[in-house]
């Protein structure tokens, strides 16, 4: 699955068809179709939203619709552009919460950041300078959910 920088949601379709337009491109029948995208819009919190179109939503969720639309194909390898690049830190943190989650449920999650509050909530850390691989860090979790669930921490 695949979660775009810039959400690329499609203005002129509401979110239950916006998550269907790759499910659709699948050949997915119908029925399993509304069943995977009623479950990933509930999963991310927008459930009761699937008849709104993307200009009636805030930038965080929109985020949550790609988000969707990633997780109705039921990846195991969902890569991550950018997730949180164009939110403020409040919604920043709700989208690597959900991402946590995600990933603790089994999908193995590959996300570009240039956040360092976010790459340290990360199981391991690649950091790539000029197109190649400078450092890699490993640990038993970096910091993970601990690193941001203070607001104040990093002012202390």
């Amino acid at each position: 699955g695949f979660i775009f920088q810039g959400f690329n949601l499609l203005p002129d379709l509401n979110l239950f068809d916006n998550v269907d337009v790759p499910l659709r491109y699948r050949g997915l029948p119908a029925a399993q179709r509304r069943e995977r995208i009623e479950s990933a819009l509930a999963r991310v919190g927008l459930g009761a939203r699937q008849k709104h179109y993307p200009a009636e939503l805030s930038g965080g969720q929109q985020q949550r619709v790609a988000i969707a639309r990633a997780l109705a194909g039921q990846p195991r390898l969902l890569l991550a552009d950018e997730p949180t690049g164009n939110l403020d830190s409040m919604m920043a943190r709700g989208v690597m919460d959900l991402l946590e989650e995600i990933n603790d449920q089994g999908t193995t999650i590959i996300m570009v950041t240039h956040d360092p509050e976010l790459a340290a909530r990360a199981q391991r850390n690649v950091h790539i300078i000029d197109g190649q691989v400078s450092e890699v860090e490993r640990g038993p979790q970096l910091g993970r959910r601990e690193a941001t669930t203070d607001p104040n921490a990093a002012a202390a």
